[in-house]
């Protein structure tokens, strides 16, 4: 296989619309708290550091999720075969040692760039992976979404009230929703694969009405978080009230047996476009204000 086309499978592998909003999360960290400093050359360079980082762990997932991908039907470049299995964990690999070593213009990210690698490799591989259980998977993922954070803000400004508050609504959005609605429609796969979800172990139901309850929590938490710690952020936590509103709609929706993958994918598609509303808006105040 050429380096070019495996290049091409690898990102298609790493999910590139999740990669655009973990870069996002990186962006917001930084110039929401950034001054004219951080605009020189040594962002984009950890930013770039960054993108390697998410792309490693996420490559890494598609290599331990073969078992569960295939059997879902998933066309994933790895479970479809068009991308080498040898090719994609070597990838992983270079990755993860390019994200260090960028990160590296950015000092301060380093130890954020470091957990996040650590975070990833807990959350796939061996021997404990938190991806087979609901509550671990909820906890690392809500780390992941903390350190994308931190580690933008770190190469930036540094941490204050707003990214604070904006950083930990997000993250708790990604454990505590999209951790669970993400299982919905592969529940089958996933059981084949050995996971022990909250959507394999207490069924489709008992999974959205959890899902409709974290979204509730994390929108009106969140605007009230705001409201009285860092009004800064309250533009950013907003659109999480709408997609709050939004994932419950769909996560209550009569269940049919007989739907198909792409049907029980609803309500995480909503819990995505949330994510992008809320940290695009976020982003724009942040460059306002830079």
């Amino acid at each position: 296989m050429r380096v070019t086309r495996a290049a091409w499978w690898c990102f298609r592998e790493a999910r590139p619309v999740v990669q655009v909003v973990f870069l996002l999360r990186f962006l917001v960290g930084a110039f929401f708290t950034g001054d004219s400093a951080s605009l020189s050359w040594r962002l984009p360079v950890g930013a770039l550091g960054w993108l390697c980082a998410t792309l490693s762990v996420y490559l890494l997932n598609g290599v331990m999720d073969v078992t569960e991908d295939r059997a879902n039907g998933s066309r994933r470049p790895i479970a479809s075969g068009k991308l080498p299995l040898a090719w994609a964990a070597g990838a992983t690999g270079l990755l993860a040692a390019a994200s260090l070593a960028l990160s590296l213009a950015t000092p301060r990210s380093t130890p954020w760039v470091a957990s996040f690698l650590l975070l990833g490799y807990v959350y796939s591989a061996p021997p404990w992976p938190a991806k087979r259980r609901s509550l671990p998977c909820a906890v690392v993922v809500t780390g992941l979404g903390l350190t994308a954070y931190g580690a933008g803000a770190q190469a930036g400004g540094g941490i204050d009230a707003g990214v604070a508050v904006f950083a930990t609504a997000m993250s708790l959005w990604m454990g505590l929703v999209g951790a669970v609605v993400k299982d919905f429609g592969d529940a089958g796969g996933d059981a084949v694969g050995g996971r022990r979800t909250l959507a394999v172990r207490r069924g489709s139901r008992a999974a959205r009405r959890f899902a409709v309850g974290g979204a509730a929590l994390v929108g009106g938490g969140s605007v009230a978080a705001a409201l009285l710690w860092a009004p800064e952020a309250l533009a950013g936590v907003v659109p999480l009230v709408v997609g709050a509103a939004w994932v419950g709609a769909r996560c209550l929706r009569p269940v049919d047996g007989g739907a198909d993958r792409q049907a029980a994918r609803g309500p995480y598609r909503a819990f995505m476009v949330t994510q992008y509303a809320a940290n695009l808006t976020m982003l724009g105040a942040g460059l306002l204000w830079a």
